[in-house]
């Protein structure tokens, strides 16, 4: 008998809670629901799902997560830290399990990555051990920049992290960052515009669903002021950024899936270790990095794992 075959007598009901529009994150949550397909949980016949999405409003996902927990479901799936914080205060005994968590533990939510504790688990994504890395592929595609811009959404906390990583490390490489505050996504097309009359030579998203969910409208406006943007997510790059360097966020939801089904065949997520991604991605867009002058060195163009031209 196939996985797929072996479905449960019983629905679970799975509730999930982001801040951001469905639109937006359909694909990783659908490789979510592919996961749990995989599992044996698919859809209508081993799981249902209630869905609460904020729409960019923070401030809703308090009362969210009040109502999945109202309407009794069997898991909380909350996706970025301010979704765990809301669940987390909204229930200590409905299983909670988050497919992109950052540093959990630096945040406070969990004790520990081998046993999380309580009703939480899930998968840390660990973004601010990437922001170093990330700034120095900018300074090896683009050498002579000494001014860079940064868009942080300011109702997010998790990203203090990834701002003072990102700090310390421009200060090393003998770059000035300069970071924007955005209370939401109809504020960048101001702070790539302040970025272009202060001298910046290229822009960098953060690991954030604002950046994610906005990567149309960052594209082009790095083409329309003229400055180049380096992201932590593909589909950036393939809409036209220069570069990302990053972890598959599909993967990550699927890994997600595989600890929700656990967790729904009777084990304790307090005793599930937080899981890590062991795999990033170098994708570089060439035709993008043409356009803005730029010329890819081999040493990074080599070790690219993906390329887009």
């Amino acid at each position: 008998m196939n996985v797929t075959e072996a479905q449960t007598t019983t629905i679970n009901q799975v509730g999930i809670l982001s801040p951001w529009d469905a639109d937006g994150e359909k694909d990783v949550w659908d490789a979510f629901k592919d996961g749990l397909t995989e599992l044996g949980y698919p859809e209508g016949k081993g799981v249902t799902f209630v869905s609460r999405f904020a729409d960019g409003n923070f401030d809703r996902l308090t009362a969210f997560a009040a109502k999945l927990v109202q309407l009794g479901v069997d898991v909380i799936v909350p996706a970025t830290p301010p979704a765990i914080k809301a669940a987390k205060s909204a229930t200590s005994t409905i299983p909670i399990v988050f497919p992109v968590g950052s540093d959990p533990v630096e945040l406070g939510l969990v004790l520990s990555y081998e046993r999380p504790g309580g009703n939480v688990t899930g998968v840390a994504t660990m973004s601010w051990k990437l922001s170093r890395p990330r700034l120095a592929l900018l300074n090896e595609l683009m050498p002579s920049a000494r001014k860079v811009a940064l868009i942080r959404h300011s109702a997010n906390v998790a990203l203090d992290l990834q701002v003072g990583e990102t700090r310390t490390a421009s200060s090393q490489l003998g770059i000035d960052l300069v970071v924007f505050e955005l209370g939401g996504a109809q504020e960048l097309e101001g702070a790539f515009s302040a970025a272009k009359q202060q001298g910046a030579s290229a822009m960098m998203a953060l690991s954030d669903p604002m950046a994610a969910n906005n990567s149309d409208t960052i594209v082009s406006l790095s083409f329309k002021y003229r400055i180049p943007v380096v992201s932590p997510y593909m589909h950036m790059v393939k809409a036209g950024a220069v570069l990302a360097y990053g972890p598959n966020r599909a993967l990550l939801y699927r890994r997600a899936a595989s600890l929700v089904a656990r967790v729904l065949k009777g084990a304790n997520p307090g005793d599930l270790p937080i899981e890590q991604p062991n795999q990033f991605d170098l994708v570089i867009n060439i035709k993008s990095a043409q356009s803005f002058g730029l010329p890819v060195p081999e040493a990074l163009l080599s070790r690219a794992t993906h390329v887009v031209r």
